[in-house]
């Protein structure tokens, strides 16, 4: 997670990226991107301040829908730089896939949309993690991904939480929680009727060192 000399970084004159306010997203995002999200936070503790950034393609791509990105910016050298790209590998960690922004079943989901993207300070040791809700689209109603992020030494960031729905779902950030409500399916429940929903509260937990599901809720669906 964190490390006690990020935060006494954070107190000093300011370090790594410095306190420069950076330009308009739609000036760092890639060509053919308009901005969709922006999000700011020291993501690393360093004093700083990281620019977090979904966009979305202008012309359509798969089934008619633009293509989204995921992008984390910081001053570098006095330059503001892209430091991460969901397009490329994802995050190590907590048993994530190896892609972000590719869509896991090509039956279900062609296409992706940013869903949620907030800073969530679930540890609450002054430096945010990175909430992604992902929605796979096409025909049907595809998966979800929930996605926790947390940066680490020179701007790595690794994967602290990840989970994938059958079909679709709610996320929603309250304070240091992260709550997703989905639909838990049977064999064979057709895909408009899941047999019962399940709420799920995620945040750290200090014993462990971890963030993981804190708690559980399952409401079933079957007739009485």
């Amino acid at each position: 997670m964190r490390r006690a000399a990020a935060l006494l970084l954070a107190s000093a004159c300011v370090a790594g990226n410095g306190s420069a306010e950076p330009p308009p997203a739609a000036d760092l995002v890639r060509d053919g991107a308009r901005p969709t999200i922006e999000r700011r936070g020291d993501l690393d503790g360093d004093g700083g301040v990281e620019l977090v950034v979904a966009s979305a393609s202008r012309d359509p791509g798969a089934f008619g829908l633009p293509t989204p990105y995921l992008e984390v910016f910081a001053a570098v050298d006095g330059d503001w730089r892209r430091v991460f790209d969901a397009s490329g590998n994802a995050p190590p960690g907590a048993g994530a896939p190896g892609s972000m922004l590719a869509p896991q079943d090509q039956e279900l989901a062609v296409g992706q949309a940013m869903e949620v993207l907030e800073l969530a300070d679930l540890a609450r040791d002054g430096t945010p993690e990175l909430v992604a809700a992902i929605a796979n689209v096409g025909a049907t109603s595809g998966p979800l991904e929930l996605w926790i992020l947390s940066m680490g030494p020179e701007r790595a960031l690794g994967t602290e939480y990840y989970m994938r729905t059958d079909r679709g779902g709610k996320v929603a950030v309250a304070g240091d929680r992260v709550l997703i409500e989905f639909g838990v399916y049977r064999k064979d429940d057709p895909g408009c009727c899941p047999s019962s929903f399940e709420v799920r509260t995620i945040g750290h937990d200090p014993e462990r060192e971890a963030i993981r599901v804190l708690d559980r809720e399952r409401t079933s669906l079957d007739p009485p």
